[in-house]
């Protein structure tokens, strides 16, 4: 046996014997949360189909031999302390819900909140984490936003217990928009047909998630640039440096996308792929910011969505070198933020754009991207 199998081997046994020591845990946190009204918004029958489901998503992680991360998403669905601050009616079931967490970052959300009004978006979910910026107040203020909020630090795997926690108080079988403060969500078409025709073309065609390519909008001029139009000022992008990747999520295997300005210019190796579209059946369970479980699916979906992502503006930089500490609690401890930081400092002046940088002028400049399909919307 050669070591790396030997190393495998050792692994998956602890692995096992984490799970089975979860089988005995888990209920019993659930069961206390639940008993203690943390989770009483469910009934009893959702209840245990969420008890069910985590258990399910880390045995395979456990089985793969890999990932402890994902039981801080189990138990902070559990256990965390989440206020509900303000609810509002929700006007249609069909029509899908924005969920996202947030923290000091309302320049971005005013353009999220009006990019997906204009999409047709009756309702938005906000996980606050303790904005002081005037972030929490604009939101209050607005009529289509419930508002919830928690305290606790933010870890990566946090947040998406947090998100879970969000998606548990709507329900399942309904279409919710799984989001960052800094992405909106485009498609071919988007100026002529509204999110209403999305969800009318995925029942058509039987699609229960949308997969999407993250695209990051560079202005032409220094990185970190202060600007007042956003959407205006950021509106170059990569076409032609993305690119598919064969990788594993617990025992499966799907393509995910790779590549952009940060690739081209960092070597960056992040991935770029999410399903940010998703119709929740019970037994799903949003387990990372790119995926969700079942990940026996994930294969199967074509990309239609390009999810501009607005990442290097004027601010970002100090939120950016804060992250870069490894007691960070962002994926892999900051080492992504690291390798950015180490990147600027050494190079003075940095600018995205080069000879094949495409202005984004509406959603047909999409079609340049070969990764992205177009819906072809019935008339």
């Amino acid at each position: 046996m050669t070591r790396n199998r030997f190393v495998s081997s050792v692994r998956k046994l602890l692995f096992a014997g984490y799970y089975i020591i979860s089988l005995m845990v888990v209920p019993i946190v659930y069961n206390r949360s639940f008993k203690h009204g943390e989770l009483s918004y469910l009934n009893k029958r959702d209840f245990e189909v969420w008890k069910k489901s985590m258990l399910k998503m880390l045995k395979e992680y456990c089985c793969a031999g890999y990932n402890f991360r994902i039981r801080k998403v189990i138990y902070t669905f559990a256990n965390s302390k989440v206020d509900v601050i303000k609810k509002t009616e929700v006007k249609s079931e069909s029509n899908p819900i924005v969920v996202l967490c947030v923290k000091n970052d309302l320049k971005r959300i005013r353009i999220l909140v009006d990019h997906y009004r204009t999409l047709g978006v009756e309702k938005f979910a906000f996980m606050d984490n303790g904005s002081d910026d005037g972030t929490f107040e604009w939101l209050m203020k607005q009529p289509d936003v419930d508002l919830f909020r928690c305290l606790e630090r933010y870890q990566t795997a946090v947040k998406e217990g947090w998100i879970n926690r969000i998606v548990s108080h709507y329900g399942f079988n309904r279409w919710y928009i799984l989001t960052d403060s800094d992405e909106l969500g485009t498609y071919i078409g988007m100026e002529e047909h509204s999110l209403r025709d999305v969800i009318k073309f995925a029942e058509q065609y039987g699609i229960k998630r949308f997969k999407g390519l993250t695209i990051d909008m560079y202005v032409d001029g220094q990185l970190f640039s202060n600007t007042d139009d956003i959407r205006g000022d950021y509106r170059w992008m990569d076409v032609d440096t993305y690119f598919e990747k064969e990788v594993t999520v617990g025992k499966y295997k799907y393509k995910a996308y790779l590549g952009g300005p940060r690739h081209r210019l960092m070597n960056s190796n992040i991935t770029l792929s999410k399903f940010p579209l998703v119709y929740f059946e019970k037994g799903m369970v949003s387990d990372s910011a790119h995926v969700q479980f079942p990940h026996s699916q994930l294969s199967q979906y074509k990309c239609y969505i390009g999810i501009l992502h607005y990442k290097f503006i004027d601010k970002d930089f100090e939120v950016y070198r804060k992250r870069a500490q490894l007691k960070s609690g962002f994926s892999t401890g900051g080492l992504m933020y690291k390798e950015y930081m180490n990147f600027i400092e050494k190079t003075e002046g940095i600018n995205f754009v080069y000879e094949d940088s495409l202005e984004f002028n509406n959603s047909d400049s999409l079609k340049r991207i070969s990764l992205i399909s177009e819906m072809r919307f019935s008339q």
